[in-house]
């Protein structure tokens, strides 16, 4: 689509005060292998090779986005509404009944006017491409993919009695470019790879697990297969060994995985609380220079969370928001257990009096960052405690911070002994656990976490 043919439909169309046009192009390209073929024989589980192993399918796509905004006067006052679309064409008849549709919407919400991003705006420079990846053609793509998966299947034949079953990767090479009624133009391109790799183990011939690892990056290489291979790979076979959960009360800590769910900003319920809309809705219990845990006293170490969209090749990096064209900048939400800086969109700054101040939004939700703690991984998970490698899912309420989060691999410590679990909950509450808190000097890089690899929380529940 043409979007300056688009842009100049729009400087002429009845009823839109302003418009923001967000043009994406993509290459997408998925690869999917299946090494082996499986079978249940006889009670026992056979693996023979996949003839026709590999698939590979490439597909382009393009949209573009549209912001419309509408002035309109109503009840004495002076109203600013916005909605969003897709558009499928840019054809001036196929154009006017989307916008039209798009104005009606934005005339039936009452929003206080705010000021737009304008082309004052200064965009950062970061680096989203990956080198090795943006300029290949399609066979160049196919054999650098390839050797990533021969090399996946390689590490799991290391393994003894583990086979990797499927591998499928996902690269996706973007073009963006937004163009805005305020002058804006500003563009970029990034690369994406997505993989998912389900291992299957096999300790012995009464036992089986399974488990997925899903895995992102902007650049392939930074996904090393004997890395991903040696954890996935024993989680897999650690799932199969298996016992009943245990009831439990006292030190948890997070490994891995697992702690990156639970520190995440977009997971946790920071993420709702200084979130600049809910604040002004007054939704949020942020109070900046308060505590984070409340009218619970911080007891272990107080936590530092930074939402960072300025890391190099981040996997939430950007230049803008995708939402109002806001140049992307860093934001510590959470300083020494304490409130700081604010989430959010340019309306709900203007709304709080922050742009009046000169306080910039930060234009998106970026990569969490969290500094490393003092202590090693393993005086963290000390004889007494549990220990959570993965969760089937973590999910907390994002208003009151409750959890009860269902264990998919889990380890008893004790008696200088490791006993595997799987199932239960962890029950608690996230505020309470993180003003009780200790984190590891060992870090992690984790698809979007970039912090510690172990967090323990010292009082928390494992219910079966």
């Amino acid at each position: 689509m043409n979007i300056e043919k688009i842009r100049d439909f729009l400087n002429n169309a009845e009823g839109v005060t302003d418009w923001q046009l967000r043009h994406v192009s993509r290459d997408n390209t998925t690869i999917i292998r299946l090494p082996g073929i499986y079978t249940i024989k006889d009670g026992r589980f056979l693996r023979e090779p996949n003839p026709h192993p590999r698939e590979v399918i490439t597909a382009p796509s393009e949209t573009v986005q549209i912001n419309v905004y509408s002035e309109f006067k109503a009840d004495g006052s002076t109203w600013r509404g916005d909605t969003i679309g897709q558009l499928t064409s840019d054809d001036p008849a196929a154009l006017k009944p989307v916008v039209d549709s798009l104005v009606d919407g934005a005339r039936s919400q009452k929003n206080k006017p705010y000021p737009l991003t304008d082309g004052s705006e200064r965009y950062p420079e970061v680096e989203l491409a990956d080198p090795e990846l943006a300029d290949l053609d399609a066979p160049g793509l196919t054999g650098l993919t390839q050797r990533f998966n021969d090399g996946v299947v390689a590490a799991a034949e290391r393994l003894e009695r583990v086979d990797v079953s499927n591998i499928e990767l996902f690269v996706r090479r973007t073009r963006t470019r937004v163009l805005t009624s305020t002058g804006v133009s500003v563009g970029s391109t990034s690369t994406r790879v997505d993989v998912e790799l389900c291992f299957l183990a096999r300790p012995d011939d009464i036992h089986f697990g399974e488990h997925t690892a899903r895995l992102t990056a902007r650049r392939l290489g930074d996904l090393e297969p004997d890395a991903i291979v040696a954890e996935a790979g024993t989680m897999a076979r650690d799932i199969a060994l298996a016992g009943a959960p245990p009831a439990w009360q006292g030190p948890v800590v997070l490994l891995g995985e697992a702690a990156a769910d639970a520190l995440t900003v977009t997971n946790t319920p920071a993420g709702f609380h200084a979130n600049a809309r809910f604040v002004y809705e007054k939704a949020a219990r942020y109070k900046k220079g308060k505590p984070v845990s409340g009218e619970t006293s911080i007891k272990g170490e107080p936590l530092t969370l930074i939402s960072d969209p300025l890391v190099p090749f981040g996997v939430r990096s950007s230049v803008m928001s995708d939402a109002d064209a806001t140049a992307a900048r860093p934001v510590t939400i959470i300083k020494d257990g304490l409130y700081a800086d604010l989430l959010g969109s340019r309306r709900f700054y203007a709304y709080l009096g922050l742009l009046e101040r000169g306080i910039a939004p930060p234009g998106i939700t970026g990569n969490t960052v969290v500094p490393a703690g003092p202590a090693p991984v393993d005086s963290l998970a000390s004889d007494g405690s549990i220990v959570i490698r993965a969760f089937s899912d973590f999910d907390v309420d994002a208003a009151s911070g409750d959890f009860s989060c269902e264990i998919r691999l889990g380890e008893i410590h004790s008696g200088g002994h490791r006993k595997l679990f799987k199932g239960g909950l962890l029950v608690g509450n996230w505020f309470d656990a993180i003003g009780d808190a200790n984190y590891s000097k060992e870090t992690q890089v984790r698809g979007a976490y970039r912090g510690p690899r172990a967090v323990r929380f010292n009082d928390l529940k494992v219910t079966d």
